[in-house]
C-alpha cells in the first residue's frame, strides 16, 4: 500500500464528496417503504419518525467522525488494533479488535444483500414482470463488482456525479405529489404518546442505516474538521427527503390506506401528475432515479466491505479485485435466502436492531476506551489511491 505524499491533496475527499457519499448511501430502498412503516405506529404523526430518528443518526455520525479525527488518515480496520492493543503486545490488539471488525464487515455485507433483494422484488413486480429475480440481483452485484475494480477515489467521483441525479428528481416528485394533498389527513398533529414515538422512531432508524461506511471513507477526508460537517449535511438532507415523502404519503392517502400497500411511495408517484403532462407515467422516471439511488447504496457498502478485507489482510488492489469476485457468490445466496416479502421485512427489522448496536454502541465503546487510554495522533491526510 503506497504511503501518501502530504503535498498531494487532489486524491482526498472534499466536503462535497463526503456529503454526496453519505446522502447517496442513505437514500435507497427505505424511500419506498418508509410511509407505511412509520404510520403503522404513529398513524397521522408518522412524519415525526424520520425527524426523531435522525437524532440518533446525528449522534452516531458525530461519534464516528470524532473517532476518525483521533486517528486521521486511518480507517476503522487500521485503528482498531491500536485501540485494543499496547506497544509491548501489538498482537493482542489485533486479536481483540478482530470480533469488532468482523462484526462490522458482516453487517455491511448482509445489509448489501438484503438491499439488493428488495430492489429486485420492486423491479420484478413493478417494471420487468417477466424478468427472473435472479437476473436483476446479479445485474446489481455486477455493477458493484465493477466499482471494486478501482481505487477508492473512484467511489467518491461516482457518488459526486450521481448525487444531483438522485436528490433533485426525488425532491421534485415529493413536492409535486402535494397537488392532491388532503391536509386534514395529517391532523391532529400531536396525538402520539411517548412510547409510540420511541417505537416509531425505531422504524426510521434502519432507513438511516448506511452512514457506518464512513468508518472506512472518513480516512480520506481532505480536511480533518470536515468529517462531522459532511455527516451532518448528509444525514440532514436524507432527513428532509424522508420527511417530505412521509408527509406526502399521509396527506395524499391517509395513514389507513398506507397500511394496505407494499410500496406506498411508488403508489404515490403513480397518482402524481407533472404540470403540462410532460411525463404521462411519472413512475417510470422515478424508478430510473431510484435504481441509481439503490446502486450507490449497494456499491458503496460492498466496496467498503471489500476494502476493509483488503486492509485486514494488508493487501493491494489485486487482492481487492479477486476477493470482490469471490465474495460475489455467497452474497447472491444471502440475497435469495428470504423466501418471500414477509421474510425480507422480518430480516430487515433484525438488521435494524443490529444497526442500532453497531452505530451507537461500537463508537461509544471505542471512545470510552480511547478516553481512558488517552489515544490520538497528530493530524495527517490520507491518499485515496490506496
Amino acid at each position: 500500500m503506497r504511503k501518501q505524499d502530504v503535498s498531494s491533496q487532489q486524491q482526498t475527499f472534499s466536503l462535497w464528496q463526503l456529503t454526496s457519499l453519505i446522502t447517496s448511501t442513505l437514500i435507497g430502498v427505505g424511500v419506498l417503504t418508509l410511509p407505511r412503516t412509520t404510520t403503522s405506529v404513529l398513524l397521522e404523526a408518522g412524519w415525526m419518525s424520520p425527524v426523531f430518528g435522525s437524532v440518533f443518526a446525528f449522534l452516531s455520525i458525530w461519534m464516528i467522525a470524532t473517532l476518525s479525527k483521533r486517528f486521521p488518515g486511518m480507517t476503522f480496520i487500521e485503528y482498531s488494533p491500536i485501540v485494543w492493543g499496547t506497544k509491548k503486545n501489538p498482537k493482542m490488539g489485533k486479536w481483540l479488535s478482530l470480533p469488532w471488525i468482523i462484526g462490522y464487515l458482516s453487517f455491511l455485507y448482509s445489509t448489501t444483500a438484503i438491499v439488493a433483494r428488495v430492489f429486485g422484488e420492486v423491479v420484478v413486480t413493478s417494471v420487468l414482470l417477466e424478468t427472473p429475480l435472479e437476473v436483476i440481483i446479479i445485474s446489481m452485484f455486477l455493477l458493484a463488482f465493477i466499482l471494486c475494480l478501482h481505487e477508492v477515489e473512484v467511489v467518491a467521483r461516482v457518488n459526486e456525479l450521481l448525487f444531483p441525479l438522485i436528490l433533485f428528481p426525488i425532491l421534485f416528485i415529493a413536492l409535486a405529489s402535494f397537488q392532491k394533498a388532503e391536509w386534514n389527513n395529517i391532523l391532529p398533529l400531536f396525538r402520539v404518546s411517548g412510547s409510540s414515538l420511541l417505537e416509531g422512531t425505531y422504524e426510521a432508524i434502519y432507513s438511516f442505516s448506511g452512514y457506518e461506511i464512513m468508518l472506512i471513507y472518513f480516512a480520506y477526508a481532505h480536511e480533518n474538521n470536515s468529517k462531522a460537517r459532511s455527516g451532518f449535511y448528509g444525514i440532514g438532507i436524507a432527513m428532509v427527503v424522508y420527511t417530505l415523502i412521509v408527509v406526502a404519503g399521509i396527506v395524499v392517502f391517509g395513514y389507513e390506506e398506507l397500511q394496505r400497500v407494499t410500496w406506498p411511495t411508488l403508489e404515490l408517484v403513480k397518482t402524481t401528475q407533472v404540470p403540462g403532462l410532460i411525463l404521462e407515467r411519472l413512475e417510470s422516471a422515478f424508478l430510473a432515479v431510484w435504481v441509481t439511488a439503490v446502486f450507490t447504496t449497494v456499491a458503496n457498502a460492498y466496496y467498503a466491505v471489500m476494502y476493509g478485507l483488503r486492509q485486514l489482510f494488508n493487501k493491494g488492489i489485486v487482492f481487492q479485485r479477486v476477493i470482490s469476485a469471490i465474495m460475489f457468490i455467497p452474497l447472491y445466496f444471502i440475497a435469495l435466502w428470504p423466501q418471500n416479502i414477509v421474510d425480507i421485512f422480518r430480516v430487515s427489522s433484525y438488521l435494524g436492531m443490529i444497526s442500532i448496536i453497531l452505530n451507537l454502541g461500537v463508537p461509544t465503546l471505542y471512545l470510552i476506551v480511547i478516553f481512558m487510554r488517552g489515544f490520538g495522533q497528530k493530524e495527517k491526510e490520507r491518499n485515496a489511491d490506496g
